[in-house]
């Protein structure tokens, strides 16, 4: 360990939100032997360790600490959803003062790792370790852009502890049949990356919220450099400094009978502060901005945008996700809300009024074209109360 430096995060509960301090632990991310390789292999590490703010256990809110450090925290306002990655989560917007109900506790996966086609995640019980299944059991891995809906009763997830989050890359092969207490060892061959990612506290696994989990950014790896790195990783990236980042925040449940209710969720390490817009597929329309001034990390707005129906949207085949930079009119990105609905696995016909959505963006900055090792900008829709 090299020192401690501040960071500040803003972690957002529907309607709640709290300024919480990190503390970053520079250089080495310790001894275990999974992470001493991957540092030999892509550059050093951060754990990233979130602690619970159990005082307000009724609501999805956690505190950060980068190491296993408890931290105190004060209170600050925020409109957006939390993020363990350098963007932290400040570009939401909140515009009403709607209370978020409450509901199951649900947790949803969309894989937004850009410099590999498929990824598994590992939950470790934390602190005192244990061992659970890897996730998805199938050895090909969650592909990019691909997303799952996790049961919190599989045992995936630990049950009684808090949850120590790897996401695991590379040649998958090597880790079928093993659990992830020998995934996350240290014995498998370097083409496995085994990377820490956060701490998850079981006050927001037990929360009553939809709780959203993205892994995003470049874990590096031989050949994973191009003069372009910075809108494909995002701008630090480089092979001694990859940019892992995890987006963990609740989508809303708020809802409306007549009308869509939409969000859009950030998790592109190489895209600055957006605007996201739908573009009906109707003649003559004009984007409509669902969620506007969206950074790194953050789900907005909230409350959710609520003022389309599916009838007044158009032909979803003729449908379109805009992406603009903030305040512009013109789009520097497009894409057909049909292939992001069939990424997510929602038939047409179950994307319906009264229902909530949530729209994910993943990979390069806008506009910029799929290549060697990584993604264009993709976009995943997910159920917001699957």
């Amino acid at each position: 360990m090299r020192g401690l430096e501040e960071r500040t995060f803003t972690w957002m509960a529907q309607g709640y939100s709290e300024r919480v301090r990190c503390v970053h632990l520079s250089g080495d991310c310790g001894t275990n032997a999974a992470n001493d390789r991957h540092e030999r292999y892509t550059g050093r590490m951060n754990q990233r360790l979130f602690q619970a703010c159990a005082s307000f256990v009724p609501v999805l809110l956690m505190g950060c600490a980068e190491g296993n450090v408890p931290l105190g925290t004060s209170s600050g306002t925020s409109s957006s959803s939390s993020s363990s990655g350098s963007g932290g989560g400040d570009g939401g917007i909140v515009e009403e003062n709607i209370p978020e109900p409450d509901g199951p506790s649900k947790l949803t996966i969309v894989n937004g790792v850009n410099d590999y086609d498929a990824i598994r995640l590992c939950f470790l019980p934390w602190p005192d370790g244990g061992d659970s299944p890897a996730y998805p059991a199938d050895a090909k891995g969650l592909a990019f852009a691909g997303s799952a809906v996790i049961d919190l009763a599989s045992g995936v997830v630990p049950q009684a502890t808090d949850a120590f989050m790897y996401v695991i890359a590379g040649d998958l092969g090597q880790t079928a049949g093993k659990g992830c207490a020998e995934i996350t060892a240290g014995g498998l061959p370097p083409e496995v990356l085994v990377v820490p990612l956060a701490v998850i506290p079981r006050t927001a696994l037990d929360a009553p919220r939809s709780l959203l989990l993205v892994p995003y950014g470049c874990l590096g790896g031989p050949g994973h450099d191009d003069p372009s790195n910075s809108v494909i990783c995002g701008k630090t990236y480089s092979l001694d400094s990859p940019t892992p980042g995890l987006l963990a925040g609740g989508m809303s449940r708020i809802v409306e009978p007549d009308v869509l209710s939409l969000q859009a969720a950030h998790a592109s390490a190489a895209m600055q502060e957006i605007d996201i817009q739908v573009l009906p597929g109707v003649d003559m329309a004009m984007g409509l901005t669902i969620a506007p001034g969206l950074t790194l990390g953050a789900i907005g707005k909230m409350p959710p945008f609520r003022v389309l129906s599916k009838k007044t949207l158009g032909p979803i085949g003729a449908t379109n996700i805009l992406t603009t930079p903030p305040g512009s009119t013109q789009p520097n990105s497009m894409s057909p809300l049909q292939a992001a609905l069939a990424r997510g696995g929602i038939p047409e016909a179950e994307f319906s009024n009264g229902k909530g959505f949530t729209w994910v963006g993943v990979g390069s900055a806008p506009s910029v074209k799929a290549g060697a090792y990584w993604h264009e900008l993709t976009w995943t829709v997910v159920r917001s109360d699957p």
